[in-house]
């Protein structure tokens, strides 16, 4: 019996093209056989895939997370400014200036 060749490719996200194939028997045995190792292969190849996506996105998440960090502080800061003008009372203002006249509420 004749020899046959079982072909795949596998494209990434970025566009880059991988070939896998496998010889095998020119019977349904030997292509099955020939799919089961090209199976292997493009599990493999696809595992790399997924564990070089999973690294980008850690590395992305924590450049995301520093990042955001100091906006967080800087929003904080912000925040703190903001409080300390609250505290103080309302009748505070320049001294050429007379206090504000504060209202009764009656409930």
């Amino acid at each position: 019996m004749a020899d046959c060749e079982v072909w795949g490719e596998l494209t990434d996200r970025s566009g880059e093209c991988r070939r896998f194939s496998a010889r095998a028997r020119c019977t349904i045995r030997g292509i099955l056989g020939g799919v089961r190792q090209l199976q292997e292969q493009l599990g493999g190849a696809l595992n790399e895939m997924v564990l070089r996506e999973k690294e980008k996105q850690q590395l992305d998440a924590e450049r995301a997370a520093s990042g955001s960090d100091q906006e967080e502080e800087d929003e904080e800061e912000d925040d703190d400014d903001e409080e300390d003008s609250e505290d103080k009372p309302a009748d505070q203002v320049d001294g050429d200036t007379p206090p504000t006249k504060r209202t009764r509420i009656q409930s």
